[in-house]
């Protein structure tokens, strides 16, 4: 279908069938999984159905992805309409709950902080949905969760007029949809419904709309059979009851709007789904494992060579979650891969194996550190787990109290990491046992920790440059401050490099303490500074990488670039490695000449691993990605 290869039918609708196709986007590139939604072939004639396909993929294009399945590809006008979206792995939530049954209320009541928001997006498109319900919301092993099927979705606008047919599940359908009206309330309405059943099991008998047969617009406001069954929430327990009960209300104007469901959800203390505040998510015990089963089932069909394996431009290794947050780390054993679900693989570096799996129960932001056979792994339950890389076994766990732990780094047989009240947290590195905390400081800490001369230099967000005792914790000296510092200070050869976001750059004897050099005249910087060899290396807010002298701080060599600049570059071997949106470009570290660059499988926002001459790749695409470096002399 175009240019995408069909492998097998993942739906079927009314008026559509999905498949799951892949394609090359270029030729010689790895082929690309997508879903191809193509209209039946009994549909054709009919103009209805025609112009509700069309709709759907305007729809998705308006959404651009968020919250939904961002459209690749498209002939709505061919001779056989279809359009292709990108391939989320993802399981529906129907099939969630038919395999682990009914949520209990504090899960359901996470479900509803992860669904709100979607409804305020479709709010703010101006686009009701019209057949909101479990089956056509797409859950990811992380919890987090995306719309689908937009196929008779209705533009709140002059352009796209009333239907005169009533659309939609009439188990999760409001009272006015059977009249053929819709608009934003009608989606809450379902809402309310889907929440119902996620706690229940049941969908509703809805004898509510029996008497509603769409010839009279006025019977929904004053037929007293428009409402649920009176006992339709009894099994429902506070708060969940009065939040369904508000979304549920027969007239429209009575309901709850999405921006007041959030305030509404914000009152009675269920939290945004921003993976900050620790909480457990709210996916019930085993369904990551059953999403993630699911999702090797529906790779099964895509070709080898959109599916993780060796080939000669790498590999390739599908994730459960976002990979972009963490970058993977080589731990001597294999490169170990995080994801935003909570999962962690260990791989062989050269081909991709996968030699062992573990599945967290909270989310993983932040990229783990390696050494004496453990993998140290923060994660949002305000824990630092350590994992035996032999086989993925749990060897301790440190508890960090109210403050979720970052990056944490090893140095020695101690291990530190920053928190987000401004604290440090110093702990055995072989047993977890607390050695210190630091005292709190301005700002949070996000970054990894940088150790020198037994000394622990932080930089914390809106906060100041500090220097503590690796031995106890106490800070051993006032250092000069950079305003507005971006990034983690750096250290090479007894010098400390700090880089602040209004272009200042500051070099500092990481014995002393003492001020080397500052520049002051630079472009504003977005990532901290990078030292190799005898240069520091920054990138700046226009997507430039600057070269500075480490001795002086003048600088040697600037590149040029059109793309976003979206991670700290790394130095390796003489090279510089810089990631701009979906492509990784490898520079002469000594005069900015570029030597190659790879279009990568997706998006990168963390720094990625070269190791085994491999650049290791995270992406906002679900997967990891292994590009082989060339040959040395061609490099």
């Amino acid at each position: 279908m175009g240019p995408f290869t069909l492998h097998a039918v993942l739906g079927m609708g009314g008026m559509a069938t999905v498949y799951l196709g892949s394609h090359h986007a270029r030729p010689g590139a790895r082929a690309t999984p997508a879903v191809v939604k193509v209209l039946r072939k009994d549909c054709l004639s009919d103009e209805y159905l025609l112009r509700l396909f069309r709709r759907e993929i305007l729809a998705l294009r308006d959404m651009d992805a968020e919250g939904t399945l961002e459209v690749i590809a498209s002939d709505p006008n061919g001779e056989r309409p279809w359009f292709a979206t990108e391939y989320v792995p993802g399981m529906d939530l129907q099939s969630v709950l038919d395999a682990h049954g009914p949520l209990d209320t504090a899960q359901t009541l996470g479900l509803a902080g992860e669904l709100a928001p979607l409804l305020m997006r479709l709010r703010n498109n101006r686009i009701v949905h019209r057949d909101l319900k479990p089956s056509n919301i797409l859950v990811l092993a992380d919890g987090t969760l995306r719309l689908i099927d937009f196929g008779i979705v209705r533009r709140l606008d002059h352009t796209w007029t009333l239907p005169t047919q009533n659309v939609g599940t009439r188990a999760y359908m409001a009272p006015e949809q059977m009249l053929g009206i819709a608009d934003y309330s009608s989606d809450v309405f379902s809402f309310g419904l889907t929440l119902r059943y996620a706690a229940t099991g049941t969908p509703m008998d809805r004898t509510d709309l029996a008497s509603l047969d769409g010839t009279d617009p006025d019977a929904v406001h004053r037929h007293p059979g428009a409402g649920l069954p009176a006992d339709a929430l009894s099994g429902l327990a506070e708060p969940l009851r009065a939040i369904v009960s508000a979304c549920t209300r027969p007239h429209r104007d009575d309901r709850v709007t999405a921006p007041g469901l959030l305030t509404l959800l914000a009152d009675h203390r269920v939290p945004p789904p921003d993976g900050t505040d620790g909480r457990a998510p709210w996916l019930p015990e085993g369904a990551r494992d059953t999403v993630l089963r699911h999702l090797e089932r529906v790779r099964s069909f895509l070709p080898a060579s959109a599916r993780s394996g060796r080939t000669p431009s790498g590999w390739l290794h599908p994730l459960g979650g976002r990979a972009h947050f963490t970058s993977p780390v080589d731990t001597g054993r294999g490169v170990a891969l995080c994801s935003l679900d909570g999962s962690v693989s260990l791989v062989d570096a050269l081909d991709g194996h996968l030699k062992w799996q573990r599945a967290l129960a909270a989310r993983i932001e932040h990229t783990p550190a390696a050494d004496h056979g453990l993998l140290y792994v923060p994660c949002s339950d305000r824990t630092l787990v350590a994992l035996d890389t032999a086989d993925g076994s749990t060897r301790w766990v440190y508890p960090a109290g109210n403050s979720g732990l970052f990056a944490p780094a090893v140095t020695g047989d101690r291990l530190v990491a920053s928190a987000r009240d401004g604290s440090v947290h110093c702990v055995s590195a072989r047993t977890g046992t607390r050695l210190w905390i630091s005292d709190r400081d301005t700002g949070p800490v996000f970054h990894r920790p940088t150790v020198a001369n037994d000394v622990v230099f932080v930089s914390g967000w809106q906060g100041r440059l500090r220097a503590l005792s690796l031995l106890d914790g106490t800070e051993t000296a006032r250092l000069p401050q950079v305003p507005d510092p971006v990034g983690a200070p750096a250290q090479s050869r007894g010098t400390l490099f700090v880089a602040g976001r209004t272009g200042v750059l500051c070099a500092i004897d990481a014995r002393t303490g003492r001020e080397k050099w500052r520049m002051v005249d630079g472009p504003p910087v977005r990532t901290g500074p990078v030292p190799g060899g005898d240069l520091l290396y920054v990138g700046t807010a226009q997507g430039t990488v600057r070269a500075h002298s480490t001795t002086t701080g003048h600088p040697v060599w600037c590149s040029s670039s059109t793309k976003r600049l979206t991670c700290l570059p790394v130095h390796h071997d003489g090279t510089l490695y810089v990631g701009t949106d979906d492509t990784l470009t490898a520079f002469d570290a000594s005069t900015g000449t570029v030597r190659w660059q790879r279009i990568t499988e997706g998006s990168m926002h963390a720094p990625p691993l070269i190791a085994h001459d491999h650049a290791y790749i995270g992406t906002w695409n679900c997967t990891v990605q292994a590009v082989p470096l060339p040959p040395r002399g061609a490099r």
